[in-house]
Parts: C-alpha cells; sequence; structure tokens
C-alpha cells in the first residue's frame, strides 16, 4: 500500500514506505509506544494515535512510514495520519544529508525523508559557496513540515543559532555519559541529565545481533552514546552505541564486492533462509532461493557451520548483505572454495578463465587436461 504518485514525485521523493504489518504492543514511554513488527523488526508510535489507552500485548495493523534508525515510524492502518509518511515536528533537530545544491536552495535527506533548505537558511557565511555543503551531512532544525510533498522545510542557520545560545538540549552527533535506568526486551532507557532520558534501542548496541540485551548491559550502568535523534523539543532522544566505533559493514564495502567468494560462518536457521556472519560484526542474510540443492536449508544447515559463499548484495548504509550458495551460472560453491580462492584465481588467471563463474571442479578438469597434453 502507498500513496499514489507520478514518475516525477517518485524521482523527487523518493520510493515511499507504506507497508502494512501486524504488531505487538511491547512497551510504552511517555507517549512512545514500542511495537514488534517480527523478528528484528520493530517500530514506535504515538500513544495518542490509539483511541482509547493502549496495553501491553495488543495487536493492531501498522502502517510503516520508514526507519529512523532502526525503529520504523508507525501509524494505525486505516487512520487520519497516512498523509504524514513520517513523522516530523517544527523544532526538532536531526541530521540531514546534503544531496545536491540548486538555484534557491538545497536538497537533502533524513533517513528516508526528503528535505529542502532555502539558501537563506544554510548558515552559510559571507564570501562562502553553498556548494561546500554538498556531500556533507549537517545538523539542521525542523522549521515547516511539507506532508503534501512529504518533504520538511529544514534550516541549518536555526540549528546553529541553538547551538551558539548554549541550549541544554542535546544535538545529534554529541556524546554523551548517561546511566541505563531501565531495561526492556527492545532497548534500554538511558538518564541523561536535566530529567532528559534516551531510548538506546537493541539493533544500536551493536553491529552483532543480540538476542538477550540483559547480557550485555546492567540496570544502573554508566554508559557513553552518541545522540542520533532529538525530536518533539527533547521529548524523544535516541541513542547508539554501536555509531561510536568504526562501522564494519562500510569496512567490508572497502575491500568487498558482488560476486566475491567470502568465507561465512552460520548463526542462525530461519524458515525463509539463514543468517551467516562474514566479518565480526557484519551478518548477511542467505536466501532459501540461493540454496545449492533442493532439500530447505534448514535440512542442510546447522548452526555453527562454516561456508563459502558469493555476495549478491552489499548495502552498507542500510547494513545489509545477502548471499548465495550457487556461483553466477547455478553451479554450487564448494564450502572450502573461499580459503582456496587465491590458487583458484591464479589458476584461472593462467587458464583465462572468469573465477566467479567457473567451479572448483571444472578448473582442475581444465589444470589437469592441460598438464596431460
Amino acid at each position: 500500500m502507498r500513496h499514489a504518485s507520478s514518475q516525477e514525485q517518485e524521482k523527487d521523493h523518493g520510493h515511499h514506505t507504506l507497508e502494512v504489518l501486524p504488531g505487538l504492543v511491547v512497551g510504552v514511554n511517555g507517549d512512545d509506544v514500542f511495537v514488534d513488527l517480527g523478528p528484528r523488526r520493530q517500530g514506535v508510535i504515538q500513544a495518542s494515535a490509539f483511541h482509547e489507552p493502549v496495553t501491553i500485548g495488543s495487536r493492531h495493523d501498522f502502517i510503516l512510514h520508514g526507519r529512523e534508525e532502526n525503529l520504523w515510524v508507525l501509524s494505525l492502518a486505516g487512520s487520519d495520519s497516512l498523509s504524514s509518511w513520517e513523522e516530523a515536528e517544527p523544532g526538532s533537530l536531526v541530521s540531514a544529508r546534503v544531496l545536491r545544491l540548486h538555484e534557491d536552495g538545497l536538497q537533502l535527506k533524513i533517513g528516508r525523508l526528503h528535505a529542502w533548505m532555502p539558501k537563506g537558511q544554510a548558515g552559510v557565511p559571507m564570501g562562502q559557496s553553498h556548494e561546500e555543503l554538498v556531500g556533507r551531512t549537517v545538523r539542521v532544525e525542523v522549521i515547516e513540515v511539507d506532508p503534501h510533498h512529504q518533504r520538511v522545510i529544514v534550516s541549518r542557520k536555526a540549528a546553529l543559532s541553538r547551538e551558539r545560545t548554549g541550549g541544554n538540549l542535546p544535538s545529534p552527533g554529541d556524546r554523551v555519559q548517561g546511566r541505563i535506568v531501565r531495561l526492556e526486551e527492545y532497548g534500554a532507557f538511558v538518564q541523561l541529565g536535566s530529567g532528559r532520558q534516551g531510548l538506546l534501542h537493541i539493533s544500536n548496541v551493536s553491529h552483532e545481533p543480540l538476542e538477550d540485551l540483559e547480557e550485555h548491559l546492567r540496570l544502573g550502568e554508566s554508559i557513553q552514546c552518541v545522540v542520533l535523534h532529538v525530536r518533539e523539543g527533547g521529548r524523544r532522544i535516541s541513542l547508539g552505541v554501536k555509531q561510536l566505533g568504526e562501522n564494519p559493514f562500510v569496512q567490508l564495502a572497502q575491500t568487498a564486492f558482488e560476486g566475491q567468494i567470502v568465507e561465512g560462518t552460520v548463526t542462525q536457521v530461519l524458515a525463509h533462509g539463514a543468517l551467516v556472519r562474514v566479518e565480526p560484526g557484519v551478518v548477511g542474510l542467505l536466501p532459501e532461493s540461493q540454496s545449492a540443492s533442493n532439500q530447505p536449508l534448514r535440512n542442510i544447515l546447522r548452526r555453527d557451520q562454516h561456508l563459502s559463499l558469493r555476495v549478491l548484495h552489499l548495502d552498507p548504509d542500510q547494513e545489509r548483505l545477502t548471499l548465495s550458495l550457487q556461483h553466477a551460472n547455478g553451479s554450487p560453491i564448494a564450502p572450502d572454495e573461499a580459503s582456496l580462492r587465491p590458487d583458484l584465481e591464479k589458476l584461472a588467471e593462467e587458464l583465462g578463465a572468469q573465477p566467479a563463474s567457473t567451479s572448483l571442479g571444472r578448473l582442475l578438469k581444465n589444470a589437469l587436461r592441460r598438464d596431460a597434453s
């Protein structure tokens, strides 16, 4: 389900995620209601969106309006909030990436949400070019919401002014020290001082998928975090810990490429595929359709099993990795092929073959045939 839009609108404003999913209410904090939408998929919605007091354990159908640091922003299916595909309120401080410069302003993105900043709100000193902002991630304040075009109007000038006045609100990118005052399945609430609390979602604790938060965090523990989002005048503060260090997906993207054969270890076998760790902090999905056998993956794979796999798709920004047990030509990948890859590539170079699409058996057979001649 999604808004009707022309191709031009799609080009200007991007893909709008308006998927409807059933969800289970798993927590309430102030006006924030946290919802479990399925395996490793959680969202947040305002309690005021419900017509009656919301209860933990209740089930509803929700519309997904884009992600905010691994939490889906939700509305109730069938509600009037469909016109606002992602919540954004005037006064919110957010991080935005500057995409391009136009004659009268700059185009930005806040997650999946497109934003516009007039030149007069860019906060660029006299004599400097607005072009210097392109490609940068900057702090901006939401000054107007435009639901018709599904974007917001933002101001870097206002955000800079806020910083100069020394307001006690943290800003996206700030490192803050806090104390864990509450632990839930979906995350930890961190006391930041001045009566403010932030949510450290379980997906932002570690690049490794966590099953039990209490194994990694303790109530009362002092913890350093980075501020990811500040919304609703500071009433909603999103925090992260894994963002303090290097992103392993970005590191992998510097050396890995689509079609590469890599080593991995099975961490979990699911109904629709398997999760495979290829680097510390990097877990990819092996879809059922990418099995090299006619049998379901659950019948041929086990936890901690070592495999060689082909990289199908790597998106470091979304932290997504898709893998395959097949070569591009459909032939199965040998379990130890990744460890033998340097020798295979040398042999393939000698034979003039393409290692990504040539199986180990064919290479060795060709080599034996060449040696016998």
